[in-house]
């Protein structure tokens, strides 16, 4: 039996892709977001220069992940969000908390 090896053809290189950037986990900033029929605070999970990926879950418990036009999309306090999330590092989210000796949340 003979075994002939044969070059791979390379692939054709795809258009460059954004670079996505990401929060530590479970320290997303939260943002507001009003775009078309959208209108929902969240966290921003991911984000490149033009897009921001917002997550939240309504009302009726359902999540959502959109990616929407980062002009779209503002930073606000965890505290002014409609939506907060139950998993957060309270302990970023309110240092001065952690650092007075109050108790964490």
């Amino acid at each position: 039996m003979t075994v002939t090896a044969h070059s791979v053809p390379l692939r054709s290189s795809s258009p460059a892709r954004p670079r996505v950037s990401h929060a530590p986990y479970r320290q997303e900033p939260y943002v507001r977001c009003r775009f078309e029929a959208l209108a929902a605070d969240g966290k921003a999970v991911a984000w490149t220069r033009t897009e921001v990926l917002v997550h939240w879950i309504d009302d009726d418990g359902q999540a959502h992940n959109r990616w929407v036009p980062a002009a779209a999309v503002v930073r606000i306090a965890r505290d002014d969000s409609a939506w907060r999330d139950p998993y957060d590092d309270f302990d970023f989210y309110y240092p001065s908390l952690h650092a007075s000796g109050a108790p964490a949340r």
